[in-house]
C-alpha cells in the first residue's frame, strides 16, 4: 500500500514541472509585454510633452532650430536621433508642431499590436 503512493507521487512531480514550465512561459510573456507597453507609454507621454513645449516656442516666433532644441530638451528620456519634428501653419493665426519618434523595442512585439513610431501634434495661436 505504501509503495504505490510513492510511485504516484513521483509521477506527479514530473507533471508539476511540466505545468510550471507552461505557466512560467505565459507569465514571463505577460511580464515582458507589460514592460514594453509601459515603456512605450512613457515614450508617448514624452513625445506629447515635447510637442507642447515646441509649439509654445514656435508660437513666440522662435527659429526652427530653437524650437527643435527646446522640444527635445523637454523630453530627456528620448533619443534625439530618432526624433522628427515638423512645423507648419495650418491657419494664418496659429502654428502646429508635429513630433514623430521611432519607439524603442525592448521586446519583439509586432507592429500590429504596438506601432513602430509614436507621434503627437500640438497647435497654438500665434502670440
Amino acid at each position: 500500500m505504501g509503495s504505490t503512493e510513492g510511485r504516484t507521487r513521483h509521477h506527479d512531480d514530473g507533471a508539476a514541472a511540466v505545468e510550471f514550465a507552461l505557466v512560467a512561459l505565459l507569465l514571463f510573456t505577460l511580464l515582458f509585454a507589460l514592460i514594453q507597453f509601459g515603456y512605450t507609454f512613457f515614450e508617448y507621454v514624452s513625445v506629447a510633452h515635447a510637442a507642447r513645449e515646441g509649439v509654445r516656442w514656435a508660437a513666440l516666433g522662435a527659429t526652427a532650430e530653437t524650437v527643435e532644441a527646446h522640444a527635445i530638451g523637454a523630453a530627456p528620456g528620448l533619443d534625439p536621433a530618432r526624433v522628427t519634428l515638423a512645423i507648419d501653419n495650418p491657419a494664418s493665426d496659429s502654428v502646429r508642431v508635429r513630433i514623430t519618434y521611432v519607439r524603442t523595442q525592448l521586446v519583439p512585439i509586432p507592429d500590429v499590436v504596438l506601432p513602430a513610431s509614436i507621434s503627437s501634434a500640438a497647435v497654438q495661436r500665434l502670440e
